[in-house]
């Protein structure tokens, strides 16, 4: 961050960390909805043989599965904010 003073480095930084912590929210949101998924998938088997049952499981596991891509889209652009107000990108391999 050349070029700005070390209070205006600092608070940048400052907000960056606090993106960070929110990203890792975020990643902590998507493990809590993939073991839901294995949960449902878990009942699904549980109630094989009851229709009505496997109605709502395979709605709730449509609404786990786009909470999941909510949350991703959300990580996404929090890394895109990190990057932006920092200036480091991606290592790419």
């Amino acid at each position: 961050m050349d070029g700005y003073t070390v209070e205006q480095t600092g608070a940048a930084y400052e907000l960056a960390r606090v993106i960070a912590q929110n990203n890792r929210r975020e990643a902590e949101a998507v493990d809590g909805y993939t073991e839901q998924l294995c949960a449902i998938a878990r009942a699904q088997a549980a109630f094989a043989g009851v229709p009505e049952a496997l109605e709502y499981l395979a709605e709730l596991e449509a609404a786990t599965r786009e909470k999941i891509a909510d949350e991703l889209s959300h990580s996404d652009s929090l890394n895109a904010e990190f990057t932006e107000l920092t200036g480091i990108v991606p290592k790419e391999d």
